[in-house]
C-alpha cells in the first residue's frame, strides 16, 4: 500500500524550506518555537497589525529581534503567494506540530488539507452570517476556522472583526495548536483587540471530557455550526506501537526488555482508565472498540444548537461498520437533512494509503427529533490539485436506509441507476439474517496466525495439519499459491496457474493445540474464504471448498450449514458467493475486510434446494472444484471460464437481472482483464464481460452475434476470461497474434 507525499506538503515546499532555514537561524529556544514566531511575524504582515503589539498582547517573549522576524517574514509571505493556497490557510498547515508517524498514527492526527478544509467550508457557510457563532471543538492549527471564516465573511474587514470578536471558538489539547490557529486567524485582520477577545474564550484541554457546563457557559444556545476534522483513532494501544513511540526501532514479533513492558502496563492502565472515561459520557462506544471519530461525533451534535449546522471530516466506516451503528441511527434521527461525500485519498489528500476512503459529513439539526423525516443526499466527489469535483450522486430517503439497511448502514451508489440496481436485488433476494432465509451460515476463525503463532512449525511431521493462509484461496481455488520461502512480510509466496492448484503451506500445526470447539471442523469439509478485500480490488469476494486435513489461519474463516450438512449445500453456497453479482452487492459496503456482519447483510438469490437452477449451480461448482488440478492448459481454462460465466448468469437470473443490469455490474470491476490482450483497436480487453453478457443472452434465449462474435475475435487474440491479472503469463503464444507479429 503505498503512502504518498501530499499535494498540499508539494505546494508548500518552497515555503517550508524558507520557514525551516530561518527556524535554524533563530533557534534560541527550539527551532519549533522559532517556527512559530517566524508565522506570527508573517501573520502579523499579512494582517497589517504591530507584530510588537501583538506579542505584548499574548506575552511572547521574541526569540530574536521584531526586525529580524519581520524580515524573515517578507520573503516567506511572498514565497505563500506563488502557492494558489489562500495565505492564511497555508499558515495553518506550516503551523502544525512536527509529529513522527507513530505519533500520527497513536493521536489518530490526519490533518486537514487545504482543499478539504474548503470544501467542508462550501457546506457549512451557507447557513451562517457574520453574527453565527461557531466551533472546532478539535481545532488543530485551525485550518478549518480559517477556511470557514474566508467563506463567511469574504475580505470585509469590519465582518471579520466581529465574527472573530464574538462567533469564533476552538478547542484543543495542545497549547502550541491553538497557537497556530491564532496566528493564522490573526492574519485575516489587523484588529488586535479582537484577537485577544477571542482568545480569552477557547478552551485548551480535552473537549471530550469538557463539562456539560464549560460549553453552557461559552454558548448557553449551542453553535449556530461545528466544523471539525477529530482524531481518527481507536482509544487502544499496542506494544509494538508504544515501543515504536519511545524511538526505537522495533518489527512485529520483536522481543522487548523487562523496562518496556513495565512502562506499557502502566501505559495501558491509563488508557483503559480514559476509555472507560470515554463510554460512560459516550453511550455510542459501547460497541467494539471506542473510536476517538465516535464520540466526537456525538459531541458535535450536543454543541449544535437545534436547526444548526454540523461539517466533519470522518472515516467511511461512519456509514458501513457494525461498531457505528448508534451514532448512525443518532444523526439520521436527529436531522432534517444529511450529506454524504464520499471521497477517496488517490488525489492524495493525506499521507496514507491512496486506496483510503472518507467522508465529508455535513447535517443540519432538527429542531425536534423527526425519526422518518430526514433526507439524505449520498455524493460522491474526486479530488484534483485545487479541490474535488462530483462525480455522482443520489438522493435516499430513511424509510429506504431502514428497509434495506436495518442497521442504517450507507450502500455505495453513485447514482440513481444503482441505487435502482440495489434495491432491485435486495427485493429479489433474502438475507443471511432474514429469519426466513435458507441460508443459515455458521462462521469460525479456526485458529488466530498472531496470537497462537509459537504453535506454529516450520516442517510438516507426523499427525501435524497443513495451515490455510488467506493469499491460497482464490475463486473457486484452494491451493492458488505455494509458499516458496522468508517469513512474515518478507515470505514469498509463488502463484499457481489455473487448474494447477497445489497445497504448500508455510506452516503446520497440530491437532492438539487448536481448540477443542474448533478442531472436530478440520474433518470435514466446509467453505473458506479470504476476509482480506477491498472495493478497488479486481475482485472482492473469493471462496473455496476446504477440504478435511487442513486447518484455516484467522484470514480464512469458514463456514459451515448445521442445518444442512451435506456438500450440495456447502457448494452451491461457493457458486454464489463467487458470482459477479453477489461481488457487485458486497463492494457497496466493503471496507478492507469481508466479516461475518456484511456476509450476512448481502441478499442470496432464493433458489429451491429440489429446483432446476441449484441442479445446475451444484454441477458447475463441483466441475470447477475438480477442475481446480485438471492442468493449467488452454482447454481447462476456457473451460473453467465457460462454467464461471455460467454460474454468474444463472445467479443474475436468480435475481431478475437484465442484460442492461450486467452491464452495469460489470462497470464496477474495471481492473478485470486488465493484462488480457484487447480486440484489435481496442485499448483495453473486455473478455470476461463479453462472454459473460453471451452466456445471459444464451440463457435468456436472446438472440445474440454482437458479444459471440467479440469472444471469438478475443480468444483469436489470445485474451482468456476469468483470469486474475497476477496469473497472467508474461509470453503471449497465441497463434493470431504471432502470426500479425511476422506481418507486421
Amino acid at each position: 500500500m503505498s503512502t504518498p507525499r501530499t499535494v498540499e506538503l508539494t505546494l508548500l515546499a518552497s515555503a517550508e524550506d524558507e520557514l525551516s532555514r530561518w527556524a535554524a537561524v533563530f533557534s534560541k529556544f527550539s527551532a519549533y518555537e522559532a517556527r512559530l514566531q517566524i508565522l506570527e511575524a508573517c501573520a502579523s504582515r499579512l494582517g497589517g497589525f504591530a507584530l510588537k503589539d501583538y506579542y505584548d498582547a499574548f506575552r511572547v517573549q521574541p526569540c530574536v529581534a521584531v526586525s529580524e522576524l519581520e524580515g524573515a517574514a517578507k520573503s516567506i509571505v511572498a514565497s505563500l503567494k506563488t502557492t494558489g493556497i489562500h495565505p492564511a490557510i497555508a499558515l495553518s498547515a506550516l503551523s502544525r506540530e512536527p509529529l513522527n508517524d507513530s505519533e500520527r498514527r497513536n493521536k489518530g492526527v490526519y490533518n486537514t488539507d487545504f482543499r478539504l478544509a474548503s470544501r467542508l467550508s462550501e457546506l457549512a457557510a451557507p447557513s451562517l452570517s457574520y453574527k453565527s457563532v461557531v466551533i472546532d471543538p478539535a481545532c488543530g492549527s485551525g485550518i478549518l476556522l480559517v477556511a470557514l471564516s474566508i467563506a463567511v465573511c469574504g475580505e470585509s474587514r469590519r465582518k471579520l472583526a466581529h465574527w472573530l470578536t464574538n462567533g469564533v471558538y476552538a478547542a484543543d489539547q495542545s497549547a502550541s495548536a491553538l497557537r497556530g490557529t491564532l496566528l493564522s486567524l490573526a492574519s485575516l485582520t489587523d484588529n488586535v483587540a479582537s484577537l485577544v477577545e477571542m482568545r480569552a474564550k477557547w478552551l485548551c484541554g480535552d473537549s471530550l471530557l469538557a463539562e456539560d457546563k464549560t460549553w453552557q457557559m461559552i454558548a448557553p444556545s449551542g453553535f449556530d455550526a461545528v466544523i471539525a476534522n477529530p482524531p481518527w483513532e481507536k482509544v487502544k494501544l499496542s506494544l509494538h506501537e508504544f515501543v515504536k513511540s519511545s524511538g526505537h526501532e522495533r518489527h512485529y514479533g520483536a522481543e522487548h526488555g523487562e523496562f518496556e513492558s513495565s512502562r506499557f502496563s502502566s501505559k495501558k492502565v491509563e488508557v483503559t482508565t480514559y476509555a472507560r472515561q470515554l463510554i460512560s459520557r459516550y453511550p455510542d462506544l459501547k460497541n467494539g472498540e471506542p473510536d476517538l471519530y465516535v464520540a466526537f461525533t456525538e459531541l458535535f451534535i450536543r454543541l449544535c444548537r437545534p436547526g444548526g449546522m454540523v461539517a466533519a471530516l470522518l472515516p467511511g466506516g461512519l456509514i458501513r461498520s457494525q461498531g457505528t451503528a448508534a451514532i448512525r441511527k443518532r444523526i439520521f434521527e436527529q436531522s432534517e437533512s444529511v450529506s454524504l461525500s464520499i471521497i477517496d485519498n488517490r488525489m492524495r489528500f493525506f499521507e496514507i494509503d491512496t486506496r483510503f476512503k472518507f467522508l465529508a459529513l455535513a447535517f443540519q439539526k432538527a429542531q425536534s427529533p423527526k425519526a422518518s423525516s430526514c433526507r439524505i443526499s449520498l455524493l460522491h466527489e474526486r479530488g484534483t490539485d485545487r479541490g474535488t469535483i462530483q462525480t455522482g450522486s443520489v438522493s435516499i430517503s430513511l424509510p429506504q436506509v431502514r428497509k434495506y439497511r436495518a442497521d442504517l448502514s450507507i450502500p455505495e451508489v453513485r447514482n440513481n441507476r444503482e441505487w435502482e440496481l440495489f434495491k432491485k436485488i435486495q427485493d429479489t433476494g433474502r438475507r443471511s439474517d432474514d429469519s426466513r432465509s435458507e441460508w443459515r451460515p455458521v462462521y469460525c476463525r479456526e485458529v488466530d496466525m498472531t496470537k497462537e503463532r509459537p504453535k506454529f512449525q516450520r516442517r510438516p511431521g507426523t499427525g501435524l495439519l497443513p495451515v490455510v493462509e488467506g493469499r491460497m484461496v482464490q475463486h473457486f481455488r484452494f491451493g492458488a499459491k505455494s509458499y516458496s520461502s522468508g517469513s512474515g512480510r518478507a515470505a514469498v509466496w509463488n502463484s499457481n496457474g489455473i487448474g494447477a492448484s497445489e497445497l504448500k503451506p508455510q506452516f503446520w500445526i497440530s491437532p492438539q493445540n487448536i481448540s477443542k470447539s474448533n478442531v472436530g471442523r478440520t474433518t470435514q469439509p466446509r467453505v473458506g474464504f479470504c476476509d482480506i478485500a477491498g472495493q478497488t480490488n479486481e475482485r472482492s469476494l473469493m471462496a473455496a471448498l476446504i477440504p478435511p486435513g487442513v486447518v484455516c489461519g484467522n484470514k480464512v474463516p469458514t463456514i459451515v450449514f448445521p442445518d444442512d450438512p451435506s456438500e450440495d449445500r456447502l457448494y452451491v453456497w461457493i457458486a454464489i458467493a463467487n458470482s459477479i453479482p453477489i461481488d457487485w452487492q458486497l463492494r457497496r459496503v466493503i471496507t478492507t475486510t469481508v466479516n461475518y456482519f456484511m456476509l450476512d447483510s448481502l441478499a442470496m438469490p432464493q433458489i429451491a434446494r429440489s429446483s432446476l437452477p441449484w441442479a445446475r449451480l451444484e454441477t458447475a461448482s463441483r466441475r470447477l472444484h475438480q477442475l481446480d488440478t485438471a492442468g493449467s492448459t488452454i482447454d481447462v481454462k476456457r473451460s473453467i471460464a465457460a462454467i464461471r460465466a455460467e454460474i454468474d448468469a444463472e445467479v443474475a437470473v436468480a435475481f431478475g437481472l437484465d442484460v442492461k443490469d450486467l452491464l452495469l455490474i460489470l462497470d464496477d470491476f474495471p481492473n478485470v482483464d486488465g493484462k488480457q490482450h484487447p480486440i484489435r483497436g481496442e485499448s483495453r480487453s473486455t473478455i470476461t464481460r463479453d462472454l459473460l453478457i453471451a452466456t445471459l443472452c444464451r440463457r435468456l434465449r436472446i438472440e445474440d452475434r454482437e458479444w459471440q462474435g467479440r469472444v471469438a475475435e478475443a480468444y483469436a487474440e489470445g485474451a482468456e476470461a476469468y483470469i486474475p491479472s497476477e496469473m497472467v503469463d508474461e509470453i503471449d503464444d497465441s497463434p493470431t497474434r504471432k502470426l500479425r507479429a511476422i506481418n507486421d
